[in-house]
């Protein structure tokens, strides 16, 4: 047997250990996160644009074009050893696909690059994943990669709005957001994001800074998704959100400014 394959026989064992001893639980979704954006997009859905951030492979954009014929997706993925899977998968999608990071302005950041991509991230891990997740969050790599933020992006993109805005970034969805307010006052019908209850990285914002901002940009809470509660402690972890303008809070804005 090669090392490759005794390390990866001996990561399994240490997974399922980690998993019996903290598991993870999905407890609470009132309904589809789905469901959730179909009521909250306009009534003539024809040409709707959304952002991906933290794209992945493009699997959770294919869940969306299939809800919604026609979808135009703009993915953006800055992880190298995911990219080209993306760019394949997306390949015959209307829009783009961009080895980026998102942020709050144009820059060059490092990424750490952690044993499992999808909890690779720009922020390093702390000690809440060490304790939960140990076994996919260890760093094997960091790298430096360029960012942009959204707004920077839309000003080049020649687009009139973004419909929806979708963000996995491993706890720096509060970042990407400081770099879309723009796009955020021109009005987004629906901003889907993962939310920490509890950081998982190191400066990471938590689900109740990310609510100040998204009530500070006049957008309202419409529900909670994939509630994690980790067990046998039992406190709530993380789980996904989903953002909607709110016009009364808009008019509040605009009256003091007057």
């Amino acid at each position: 047997m090669s090392l490759t394959k005794i390390k990866q026989s001996y990561w399994k064992l240490l997974g399922a250990w980690n998993r019996w001893r903290n598991p993870v639980s999905t407890d609470y979704s009132p309904h589809p996160f789905l469901d959730g954006i179909a009521r909250n997009l306009p009534s003539n859905r024809r040409g709707l644009v959304m952002v991906d951030g933290g794209a992945h492979d493009g699997q959770m954009a294919r869940r969306f074009m299939e809800r919604f014929p026609g979808l135009k997706v703009y993915a953006f993925e800055p992880n190298a050893d995911l990219f080209p899977r993306l760019h394949a998968n997306l390949a015959d999608v209307p829009g783009e696909c961009r080895q980026l990071a998102l942020a709050n302005k144009t820059q060059t950041l490092k990424m750490y690059i952690n044993d499992s991509p999808m909890t690779s991230s720009v922020l390093p891990r702390n000690e809440n994943s060490e304790r939960y997740f140990d076994t996919v969050t260890q760093t094997k790599e960091v790298r430096e990669l360029e960012a942009t933020s959204l707004d920077d992006w839309f000003a080049r993109s020649g687009l009139e709005r973004v419909d929806i805005i979708k963000l996995d970034l491993q706890g720096y969805e509060l970042e990407a957001l400081k770099g879309a307010k723009r796009i955020l006052a021109r009005g987004v019908a629906c901003v889907y994001l993962e939310v920490n209850y509890v950081p998982f990285y190191e400066g990471s914002a938590t689900f109740g800074e990310i609510d100040a901002f998204m009530r500070s940009r006049s957008y309202k809470l419409f529900n909670l998704y994939n509630t994690c509660t980790h067990l046998p402690v039992g406190h709530i972890g993380s789980g996904d959100a989903l953002y909607v303008p709110d016009p009364a809070a808009k008019l509040a804005q605009l009256r003091e400014a007057a």
